[in-house]
């Protein structure tokens, strides 16, 4: 291996370690951790507070204030694309790894009664309008619904761009074939499931 490729791979794998370091960092400061060891998983979860009163599809109420569930992906754990894009073969295992997520979460919720958690949350950015509704009607199959996002994105727009390049350089080191597209040209959709409703899908 020449000089020069080996400092390029160097450089590379300490880009990918301070990415990697922010992350952990920002995810200890808001209290990101994961609910399970099952290295399938493709989320963490934070503990937040409902922004403002909703009623959910199954008559769950929640009054602001209320403990939600936020979901953030947890972006290593996420299937790697292959170079031509997303296939059929990829979504199949995208989706069984979101099955087993939400099983474990539904587990680890039932065991952790005292957390309180009303209802479980996430936020989706997207590239275009397109893919939004295309992963609003697939984020229902598993029993999510949306909510107006112009009613609860309550961050300013700073604190927004901040975390799309953080998404960024993330997504640039564990999935890059993923950055095709307009991936800072965000379209913000929340989905909500009841506590109640996981449960009874996933337990």
């Amino acid at each position: 291996m020449s000089a020069e490729l080996s400092e390029k791979r160097a450089s590379a794998l300490g880009w990918l370690e301070w990415v990697f370091k922010l992350d952990g960092w920002l995810r200890r400061r808001q209290g990101i951790y994961e609910y399970t060891t099952d290295r399938r998983c493709l989320f963490r979860a934070e503990i937040g507070r409902a922004e403002r009163a909703l009623v959910l599809a199954d008559g769950t109420q929640l009054a602001a204030g209320d403990p939600i569930l936020i979901l953030h992906f947890w972006n290593e754990n996420i299937p790697p694309m292959g170079l031509g894009g997303p296939s059929v073969a990829w979504a199949r295992q995208v989706s069984r790894a979101a099955h087993v997520s939400l099983r474990e979460l539904a587990r680890y919720l039932q065991q952790h009664p005292e957390l309180g958690v009303v209802a479980i949350c996430g936020d989706m950015h997207l590239g275009s309008a397109r893919q939004t509704e295309q992963f609003t009607r697939l984020v229902s199959r598993y029993g999510f619904e949306t909510v107006d996002e112009s009613e609860v994105e309550t961050r300013g727009a700073l604190h927004r761009i901040g975390k799309y390049i953080l998404v960024f350089l993330l997504v640039a080191a564990t999935n890059p074939v993923a950055l095709r597209g307009t991936i800072l040209r965000r379209f913000h959709r929340r989905v909500f499931i009841s506590r109640p409703m996981l449960i009874r899908r996933y337990r």
